[in-house]
């Protein structure tokens, strides 16, 4: 069976922990439960391909290879989007809103998304979650939540004040569920370096 593989960072404990408070808040101003049900908080690093099981161990060498070579680096998250017309939306079929903190782009990062972009290339594409211009995000509400808890998040999140760096060392790789709705699990884990 064919499953989709999107590539993610995780974060450490603490800031997982106030993504997650942040998430709670706007499920109770918002009714909107999709991020806290069906993801970890993460950010997308790599485009999803379609994978068997034997495709899967193929990548799984390549993307050891690859992470063998890099070198930790340092993101800033901080400030909100809000997003009415969300791509996904289609292929989900569900609202088009969304609501998330923003991930900044330094040369490292996006260095390192172009260059894990290669390996990722070689595999089908069913859907490609990285386009360019890269706009990298942490998703706080989204699918579930329509045009007035859209306007209600926004205006909490007018009042709220985050930012944080973040190390990023490794990265994931999440298997989807069979059909697009429900939680996304983590696969294979890879480390940065020796």
């Amino acid at each position: 069976m064919r499953r989709i593989y999107p590539c993610v960072v995780y974060f450490d404990k603490d800031t997982e922990k106030e993504i997650v408070e942040l998430q709670k808040t706007l499920f109770k101003i918002t009714g909107s439960k999709s991020s806290l049900v069906e993801w970890r908080p993460h950010f997308t690093i790599g485009n999803a391909p379609t994978l068997d099981n034997e495709s899967l161990k193929n990548l799984e060498v390549k993307l050891n290879s690859f992470a063998k070579t890099q070198s930790p680096f340092e993101v800033e998250i901080g400030d909100f989007m809000f997003v009415d017309n969300w791509g996904g939306s289609k292929l989900f079929n569900c609202e088009p809103y969304l609501v998330a903190i923003k991930v900044r782009i330094n040369p490292e990062l996006l260095s390192f998304v172009e260059r894990l972009s290669a390996p990722l290339k070689k595999f089908d594409m069913d859907y490609n979650n990285i386009v360019f211009p890269y706009s990298p995000h942490i998703t706080l509400a989204f699918k579930d939540m329509d045009k007035l808890g859209f306007e209600k998040a926004k205006k909490f999140l007018k009042n709220v004040n985050f930012a944080k760096k973040i190390k990023i060392n490794s990265f994931y790789l999440l298997v989807g569920p069979e059909d697009l709705n429900g939680k996304f699990e983590e696969c294979m884990k890879f480390d940065f370096g020796e």
